[in-house]
């Protein structure tokens, strides 16, 4: 009897979760109710250049836009592509939160697809999820897969662990449940292990929707992880290679650009860009580069990327490694006979 009036009440447990988060479906079906809301932000500096890019998704039908901290910290202007094509001029940022990595900005939208918010409190370890972003830039790309659990840092922050793939370019997407709700806004990943993604919990997020008031773009907050330095947008010389780079350190991230390029390039869309995450006591990240190649007697122009640390800095010196390629096969425009070596960088 004791195990029949278990099973009931079991049951009916079961039944109020079920029924909360409403009808589950596959992931197919989530995407096609959710992704017309998530957007691909494109980030450009005083000149109008584009330095970086993330995700994001509607929360409003007036173009309320949930993003990281990081994707549009030190933007001067941004621009909003929506699934369907369509593009929207960032108007400004309602709500920032650099603790968090959580960032709201505003677009002139009008009766746009939103997503709505599940508590994050009610979910649990094993739940299937799913995450829509343009990791590369490779638009709405989707994975999947469940909530590994809950993890709070020590410093008064909760994540939702989660081991739907995640890479360079997700941030700021959002990590959604089997019924088209938003469980948190996916952030970050932990290199020294595999399927280590983390999002912000939609709780945390839910504080920030009610500001009203846009602040332009530059006001954003920046926050430097290194006390009494002054490396925030200093030139840095490499004692290996003799190019130039200007660094910026925003909280826990640094990110770097190539900035003496040949002229030649200097009015094309060529880049290379490093972003990377405190991780213990080095900095880690990828370097992302956009360049041409001669192949035969054309130009090729490839996106590459390779793995760079950095783990010492201070005002006078920048010691880390980098993923060096001894070869380039531009047919398929990957690196090839890899490996590490270390870079000196001084102040200019």
């Amino acid at each position: 009897m004791k195990t029949f009036v278990c099973a009931i009440i079991c049951l009916i447990s079961f039944a109020d979760k079920a029924f909360a988060q409403g009808p589950q479906h596959n992931v197919s079906e989530v995407v096609k109710a959710t992704v017309d809301a998530v957007v691909l932000i494109v980030v450009n500096d005083d000149a109008g250049k584009p330095i970086a890019e993330g995700s994001g998704f509607i929360t409003s039908p007036d173009g309320k836009i949930v993003t990281n901290h990081h994707v549009i910290a030190g933007a001067r202007s941004a621009i909003v592509k929506l699934n369907n094509g369509a593009f929207f001029t960032v108007d400004g940022i309602l709500a920032d939160d650099p603790e968090h990595d959580i960032a709201v900005i505003k677009v002139s939208g009008k009766n746009l697809l939103s997503l709505s918010f599940v508590d994050s409190d009610s979910l649990s370890a094993g739940d299937h999820v799913v995450a829509i972003g343009s990791p590369l830039g490779l638009e709405n790309s989707v994975s999947d897969g469940i909530i590994s659990g809950f993890r709070d840092d020590g410093k008064g922050r909760s994540w939702v662990q989660t081991t739907v793939p995640a890479s360079h370019g997700n941030s700021g997407g959002p990590l959604l449940t089997m019924d088209d709700k938003v469980a948190g806004v996916v952030t970050w990943k932990a290199t020294a292990g595999e399927n280590l993604n983390f999002a912000v919990p939609s709780k945390t997020v839910l504080a920030l929707l009610s500001n009203s008031t846009v602040q332009p773009l530059g006001t954003v907050h920046k926050d430097s992880v290194v006390s009494g330095s002054s490396n925030d947008g200093k030139v840095w010389s490499s004692l290996n290679t003799g190019r130039d780079y200007k660094m910026r350190i925003d909280g826990e991230y640094i990110y770097v650009e190539w900035v003496n390029m040949p002229s030649a390039l200097n009015s094309t869309a060529a880049f290379m860009r490093s972003e990377l995450k405190k991780n213990g006591d080095k900095w880690i990240g990828k370097v992302r580069s956009f360049l041409p190649y001669n192949y035969y007697a054309n130009i090729k122009w490839c996106r590459m990327e390779a793995d760079i640390e950095i783990d010492k800095i201070s005002d006078t010196r920048i010691e880390g490694r980098s993923m060096n390629s001894k070869s380039i096969n531009v047919r398929k425009c990957q690196p090839e006979k890899q490996n590490w070596g270390s870079f000196v960088w001084i102040p200019k």
